[in-house]
């Protein structure tokens, strides 16, 4: 054989080692993207969401020449797992604000009694409460236009310094773990601050017509309370609207995720 053709073999030996570094980079983000819903199916292609993944991977493919080329098959597809499992964990960790935004949403109309009435969610492809879909649509095109996308990637590419990718074992220690029952409990603490106002303000709705009711028994006022906190619902979220983005603008923007991820990866 000529030397033209071990050349042609050599480099496409070198471009399938590079596109196994490629996927398995990807593989971080592209798993979160896929839990993410900002980037969901429902809002992303999957065809765009798979190139955008490749894309950004390919800057870190590139720092990662040469360091699995000597692995075997069954610690590749170790990479691969622990991969999948940290895109899970990130993505569960950046998805909670929209989940709690959608909680609130679910959690008033539960309240306002309009928990029946269900229409087609754009972001999960489900069929989600009126104040739900609104409140989870208002929390992701915040997302998009507080530039939150700059630092989901900014996370993501700091990971690989707390979980490099040839460790199979992470540095910080219980890591995962860790960082999803930390975002969990922010999860459970940012629907209990949001819904407070609108729940006190609907149950004193329901003790208002309570009272009346029971000083007045000839007027039939049970059947006024349900339009009646439906109306007050819908203007206490049109005058809460810039009050929800300032309380949970660093969570829209994702500004915090980077810090956090790194405090626990250091066991802060």
């Amino acid at each position: 054989m000529s030397s033209l053709s071990y050349e042609a073999i050599e480099s496409s030996h070198q471009l399938v080692r590079y596109m196994m570094t490629l996927a398995l980079c990807s593989e971080r983000l592209i798993v979160l993207m896929i839990i993410f819903p900002p980037t969901s199916d429902s809002v992303v292609q999957g065809r765009l969401r798979t190139a955008l993944s490749l894309l950004w991977g390919s800057f870190v493919a590139y720092g990662q020449h040469g360091t699995l080329d000597q692995q075997s098959g069954l610690f590749l597809v170790g990479v691969g797992l622990k991969e999948a499992l940290i895109g899970v964990g990130l993505g569960f960790a950046a998805s909670t604000v929209f989940w709690a935004a959608e909680s609130v949403g679910t959690y008033v109309d539960d309240l306002t009694g309009f928990n029946n009435i269900q229409m087609s969610n754009p972001s999960s492809g489900q069929q989600t409460s009126l104040t739900s879909t609104l409140l989870s649509q208002f929390a992701i095109a915040a997302f998009w236009v507080l530039g939150g996308m700059m630092s989901l990637l900014g996370a993501v590419y700091e990971s690989y310094q707390w979980w490099p990718l040839e460790n199979l074992a992470p540095v910080g220690g219980r890591i995962i773990e860790a960082f999803v029952m930390h975002k969990t409990d922010s999860l459970m603490e940012t629907v209990a601050k949001l819904a407070t106002p609108l729940m006190l303000l609907l149950l004193l709705i329901d003790i208002g017509f309570g009272f009346t009711g029971k000083v007045s028994s000839k007027l039939n006022l049970t059947s006024l309370g349900q339009p009646v906190k439906g109306a007050l619902t819908v203007l206490m979220l049109a005058l809460l609207a810039s009050v929800f983005i300032d309380e949970v603008r660093g969570q829209l923007s994702l500004s915090n995720i980077t810090a956090e991820s790194r405090a626990i990866a250091h066991g802060n």
